[in-house]
């Protein structure tokens, strides 16, 4: 609303009536706006420059108080707290209100440029030294910067609006204040209708759209059981892959992989669809209760929306997760230096160590406290492991090292992955696709 300087200069004139109250406090209720309480009273007086929303008035509806407000409404309420107001005028041919107050020692005045689209506000000093002012940038290229003569801009060259004020016949000493206030508060009203409803309208939508992005995942994610099939297949048939085959007995394979990374592959495709259906899953129910709350008129915390950020990557492990037939989590090795992180800083003394005996391969630690005993099921899962993640893979039968982490050493200057064992026990292994088949497909917790 763009208030007519003929009505801002009505208002104004009834401003006369506060001479001689007193400032109580001083609020900052948003960037551009600041609600004045006078005593005895209480009276309010808003202030404002936003855009379209620049007045001088006396309210009937103040403002709610920010729990944080902003750092200039304490500045103008340590300036002016107690002083006494002398009286209100428009300077110049235009919208600009001067408010005098007397602050004991000194004087100090409030300036308002009370514009349709470019307001400010300055605090003068009692020689109308610019002390402070909200915009700085404005008030610079008006040549009313702080430490600055205040001159009052020259008067535009416009045809003032048509009165919006009807007949006021009261005996209100601010009928004209009330009556602006009014226009704006409904105004003011109207419009953040409006936003809520746009604001509505575009949280549906958002909504919408999730539930219909996480539909659509759920209707494209793998069949997990399929893919186990698929990595059993491959990994009982080990010996027959090749490099760079497109399929295998109808699998389909990547040409650019080695047969173990495509057997890796096929398994991390089913552990990950695995994991995903029941997230996705909740996560449908979430957003679908959220779209019915919303559509029912419910209101909603920012914080319960579907994020749309993508989630930070999680730091990258040294070791993959497995869990055994007992419920144990393993701990394989995923290279040579990554070998050395586990075994050497990451495992405890009291965990215990396996590596294939003679062969290149990963390092794999089951973590237990100290006195506890390993479970058959888990060494053996673990034996399988090992087995697996080395160079003999392929092997039927082979002799799987084992000890407490504690008996494992770097030899000075040795390479990435290699270690020293002593007091090592060995387990001769049988190599059992089924087993290592459940191992791979099975997520693991901290996977």
């Amino acid at each position: 609303m763009r208030l007519p300087l003929c009505d801002l200069r009505r208002a104004i004139d009834e401003l006369t009536a506060l001479r001689g109250l007193h400032v109580d406090n001083v609020y900052q209720v948003s960037a551009q706006e600041f609600l004045f309480k006078l005593t005895p009273g209480p009276v309010h007086l808003i202030v404002s420059t936003g855009r379209d929303r620049a007045r001088v008035l006396v309210t009937d509806h103040p403002p709610a108080i920010p729990d944080s407000p902003p750092v200039f409404g304490a500045i103008l309420r340590d300036a002016l707290r107690g002083a006494r107001l002398l009286g209100a005028m428009l300077l110049g041919e235009d919208r600009v209100v001067a408010l005098d107050f007397d602050c004991g020692d000194s004087a100090r005045r409030v300036v308002v440029e009370a514009f349709a689209r470019q307001g400010n506000l300055l605090l003068l000093d009692a020689d109308g030294v610019v002390e402070r002012v909200i915009d700085g940038a404005v008030a610079k290229r008006r040549g009313t910067g702080v430490g600055a003569n205040y001159k009052t801009p020259p008067a535009p060259d416009f045809t003032d609006d048509a009165s919006c004020l009807p007949d006021l016949e009261s005996a209100d000493p601010f009928a004209a204040n009330h009556a602006l206030d009014a226009m704006f508060h409904a105004e003011g009203k109207e419009s953040r209708a409006k936003t809520e409803e746009r604001d509505r309208e575009r949280l549906l939508a958002r909504l919408k759209k999730s539930v219909r992005t996480i539909q659509r995942e759920l209707e494209n994610l793998a069949d997990a059981t399929k893919l186990r099939r698929d990595g059993e297949t491959l990994l009982t048939h080990y010996a027959q892959l090749k490099k760079g085959a497109r399929s295998f007995q109808g699998i389909g394979l990547d040409p650019k992989l080695s047969p173990q990374e495509n057997i890796e592959r096929t398994f991390e495709l089913a552990r990950k669809a695995i994991r995903a259906r029941p997230i996705l899953s909740e996560r449908l129910a979430n957003a679908g209760a959220l779209l019915a709350r919303v559509e029912a008129g419910e209101p909603v915390d920012e914080r319960e929306l579907p994020s749309s950020k993508p989630t930070r990557e999680t730091p990258r492990k040294p070791f993959r997760v497995f869990l055994s037939l007992d419920g144990h989590r393993i701990l394989v090795g995923k290279g040579g230096a990554d070998n050395d992180k586990l075994t050497m800083k990451i495992a405890g003394p009291h965990d215990l160590f396996l590596h294939v005996r003679n062969s290149p391969g990963s390092h794999v630690i089951v973590p237990l406290q100290r006195g506890e005993s390993v479970l058959q099921e888990t060494l053996l899962d673990a034996a399988s492991l090992a087995l697996h993640y080395s160079k003999m893979r392929s092997a039927n039968a082979v002799e799987v090292t084992y000890t407490p982490r504690r008996n494992v050493s770097k030899p000075k200057g040795a390479k990435a992955g290699l270690v020293s064992v002593k007091q090592e026990k060995v387990l001769r292994l049988r190599r059992e696709p089924d087993r290592i088949a459940r191992l791979l497909g099975t997520p693991a917790p901290g996977e």
